[in-house]
């Protein structure tokens, strides 16, 4: 059967990218590879403007569930489902917490995870932060539908970056604990260009016995077929130039991270492990379900913090 005269040109589109990509992967790699030792001081930004700007175009359609930002809509009961079912199946009695939850949600957007969690019983506060403006004035403005969220008290929205928040204290005699059970970053990493200082600052932000829960993109060519060919060029079920190919975090760097900025120096709270990783698959008219390699499309992390 001959192929299509189309077909045959975003072939060769895709086949010319991935070659052009081949000759920056030293330069990918690199990068990532600063993503172990990078600092505070390599960026204090948490997106760049030309990200800013591209979610901020995005921003009055975030919660049409057939627009631009469907594929996230359907990705929100396999992130929901992602953290509770790590925090009952690893708890650790000692340390860990399941009810009573305190959590913060890093480029938590118009809000679609962040309203979910404020409304599960087992939450006590969510917090929301995002850089975007227009997009948080739509999460405010979508809050405000729901009265529970209004009255309820436990859903709260900042503008601001997690390396610019305050870190908050650890629990003292007479003083409550400030940090957060879990901290949530979801479709991020592969958004900001410091992701070291952006995973360093989600680390001081979390108590010991809380998580950090992590879902980005591997940079593998399978990747970048599936989401940015596929997904942005061919079929358009993202919107063009929301991902970066060079940015993608494959599994192995990210575990890598934890293990080398953790420590079994006793008392310093700052033992991490890697708990559980799940690769996912976008299936056709069902949605999200793990599956698949972790280390060769998307994935999910979760990551403990222990002393």
């Amino acid at each position: 059967m001959p192929s299509s005269p189309i077909m045959e040109k975003y072939l060769l589109r895709v086949v010319s990218r991935l070659t052009r990509d081949k000759r920056r992967i030293v330069a990918s790699s690199l990068s990532i590879a600063g993503f172990h030792n990078q600092t505070r001081s390599h960026s204090n930004a948490a997106f760049s403007a030309e990200e800013l700007s591209h979610f901020n175009a995005l921003a009055s359609t975030w919660w049409d569930a057939s627009g631009p930002s469907r594929l996230l809509h359907k990705m929100n009961p396999l992130r929901i489902s992602f953290i509770f079912d790590t925090i009952d199946r690893y708890a650790i009695q000692s340390v860990s917490r399941d009810t009573g939850l305190k959590i913060l949600d890093v480029g938590c957007g118009g809000g679609i995870l962040t309203e979910s969690l404020a409304r599960n019983p087992r939450v006590s506060s969510v917090t929301g932060i995002d850089m975007s403006e227009d997009v948080l004035a739509i999460a405010q403005q979508h809050k405000k539908q729901d009265p529970a969220l209004v009255f309820g008290g436990k859903l709260e929205y900042r503008l601001c970056s997690l390396l610019d928040m305050p870190v908050p204290k650890a629990a003292s005699e007479g003083q409550e604990e400030e940090r957060y059970d879990a901290v949530t970053l979801f479709e991020v990493l592969e958004h900001v260009p410091n992701p070291s200082g952006v995973l360093k600052a989600a680390t001081d932000r979390v108590r010991p016995g809380g998580w950090i829960f992590v879902s980005t993109v591997n940079r593998t060519a399978a990747a970048y077929l599936t989401t940015i060919f596929m997904g942005e060029k061919l079929l358009r079920i993202v919107p063009e130039g929301t991902h970066t190919w060079s940015k993608y975090i494959n599994e192995r760097e990210l575990r890598e991270w934890f293990n080398e900025h953790k420590t079994t120096v006793p008392g310093s709270g700052d033992h991490w492990d890697v708990i559980r990783s799940e690769g996912c698959i976008y299936v056709p008219f069902l949605g999200w379900k793990f599956g698949g390699p972790r280390d060769l499309g998307n994935y999910f992390l979760a990551a403990r913090r222990l002393q």
